[in-house]
């Protein structure tokens, strides 16, 4: 079960939610662990302070191969990335860059799409 102190990794997605679409009603699609990172997850300590704040204590009590679709307000997001604390897209992914560019120009909420796959 993830607790604060906890070593987590986990696949996700995160999505625009002020940018849904009828092809993507949950909001554009801006980083996927799949599309972004080099193995396909992201590892960090609960509580560390390297992720929005918000996201983490919205998964504290999750079990591994859990998903949990989690909604993070706007002065949330604007407080993270100026702490840098948003994961950000590979270079080459083009439309994430512009989603995340364009994101702070209007409404941030961010919906973070989160399946565990390890606890420690």
């Amino acid at each position: 079960i993830v607790t604060a102190g906890s070593k987590v990794a986990a696949e996700m997605t995160i999505r625009c939610k002020s940018f849904s679409t009828a092809n993507e009603p949950g909001g554009l699609k801006y980083y996927s662990t799949k599309d972004d990172t080099d193995f396909n997850e992201l590892a960090w300590t609960i509580g560390s302070g390297e992720l929005v704040p918000g996201l983490e204590d919205a998964m504290v009590g999750m079990r591994k191969g859990s998903i949990r679709r989690i909604e993070v307000p706007s002065t949330a997001v604007f407080a993270a990335r100026d702490a840098n604390q948003l994961p950000l897209p590979k270079a080459s992914n083009k439309d994430g860059n512009r989603r995340l560019s364009n994101l702070f120009k209007t409404d941030a909420t961010l919906i973070f799409e989160v399946l565990v796959t390890r606890i420690k």
